[in-house]
């Protein structure tokens, strides 16, 4: 629900790969948002640390295998917290009610080191010896059925993915340098990706959820359908169903209309639909992007194409080679990030690469009052009345510190 749940949608309509058309997410895309909207998904975050951190808490010493994963899965939702928040709760955080209630806010320069940190020290416990647990998992990991060697690879990937968000920060071939190193030693292909499932019934997948319960909401939007229409991208029969004249359209944020085109069946076509969390394609976009800015333009390309491939296969089922060659023939930052934002559709990091570099160049709803693409969600009403430590942020537009 955190990785692939109600924050992408809020975020894809900031991105404008979907549009609101009626009630909260029309609001949502003419950017009117309160300090009530998302504090669900501030509560289901530090509801899943709560839970991670009791496992590396209580189990590590005797189970380094179990505290390695619970480590990644701390860590991967501090990022989306971050990401979203800026300043957040982390090193004091995590005690439940029973504990410290009002957490100091760590900077997000210092949330991102802790997350290095705790990904770090996952490395470690998930590089010992079997030996060294007193139990291992096995089918109770749903994601890798024990894999103590994908749960690396995904530890690194996530630690590239935030070296690359300091680009601003770090300075540009510093960050790079530091994301394919990482690299090296992450997701290889599709096999790795982390995936979440769902049985269909009580537990059902989330985009498909929403469009059931809510059917009309939200629809696709104007710029990502358009932008697939241009190309003639094999993805949008998977991304987008056919409109009321049988092709494919999208609404834009000025002028809601439910009979464009809606939720492809890739990510909303049963219950049971699976959604990517983490992906062999994000990695190698994050390599484009590190080559290219490294100065390696034959580098960069060899893994942009790699990258759209990566995506073609986990979307339609199967490559397309003239596609992903013609998709990466120009190699610019632009181009890279804005084959991204079409691949990691459902997935929080189109938006945080908008805001990282200002692609793909999206005009603002120019029927909203600002004129303006929120930059961050607030600080959630329960944090300004019941910690007396919180850091409040009541300005969509003031920027997180990555995004200088």
């Amino acid at each position: 629900n955190n990785s692939a749940g109600n924050l992408t949608r809020t975020f894809s309509l900031f991105t404008q790969h979907t549009n609101g058309n009626q009630f909260q997410t029309l609001e949502y895309g003419n950017y009117i948002l309160t300090e009530l909207d998302n504090e669900g998904d501030w509560g289901n975050i530090y509801q899943a640390c709560v839970n991670a951190n009791k496992i590396v808490k209580t189990y590590e010493t005797a189970n380094p295998y179990y505290g390695g994963i619970g480590r990644i899965l701390l860590a991967l939702n501090m990022g989306y917290a971050t990401d979203a928040w800026g300043d957040i709760p982390f090193s004091e955080a995590f005690e439940g009610a029973t504990g410290n209630i009002a957490p100091k806010y760590d900077t997000q320069e210092n949330a991102i080191k802790l997350i290095q940190s705790y990904l770090d020290t996952a490395i470690t416990d998930l590089s010992k010896a079997p030996s060294s647990n007193l139990v291992v998992p096995g089918s109770d990991d749903i994601f890798y059925n024990g894999s103590t060697t994908k749960w690396i690879k995904l530890a690194y990937g996530i630690k590239a993915r935030y070296a690359m968000r300091l680009t601003q920060r770090e300075g540009s071939t510093a960050a790079a340098q530091k994301a394919l190193d990482y690299l090296q030693h992450s997701l290889t292909s599709k096999s790795d990706n982390l995936v979440a499932t769902f049985d269909g019934g009580n537990n059902q997948s989330s985009w498909y959820a929403f469009n059931n319960q809510r059917g009309g909401y939200m629809g696709m939007g104007k710029y990502f359908i358009d932008l697939l229409n241009s190309t003639s991208d094999p993805r949008l029969p998977f991304y987008a169903t056919t409109d009321s004249n049988n092709g494919y359209s999208g609404a834009s944020p000025e002028l809601p209309d439910g009979n464009t085109s809606q939720f492809g069946d890739y990510f909303a076509g049963s219950a049971a639909t699976p959604l990517n969390i983490f992906s062999f394609s994000e990695i190698k976009f994050i390599e484009a992007e590190a080559q290219f800015r490294l100065g390696n333009t034959s580098g960069a390309r060899t893994a942009l194409q790699a990258a759209v491939s990566a995506s073609l296969v986990d979307i339609t089922g199967s490559d397309n080679t003239a596609f992903a060659t013609n998709a990466a023939t120009t190699v610019t930052l632009q181009n890279i990030i804005k084959q991204k934002y079409v691949a990691l559709f459902t997935t929080s990091e189109p938006y945080n690469d908008f805001r990282r570099t200002g692609f793909p160049v999206l005009t603002p709803n120019q029927n909203s009052e600002s004129k303006k693409i929120p930059l961050r969600l607030i600080t959630p009403k329960s944090e300004r009345t019941l910690n007396n430590n919180a850091t409040i942020v009541s300005d969509f537009y003031a920027p997180v510190w990555w995004d200088n």
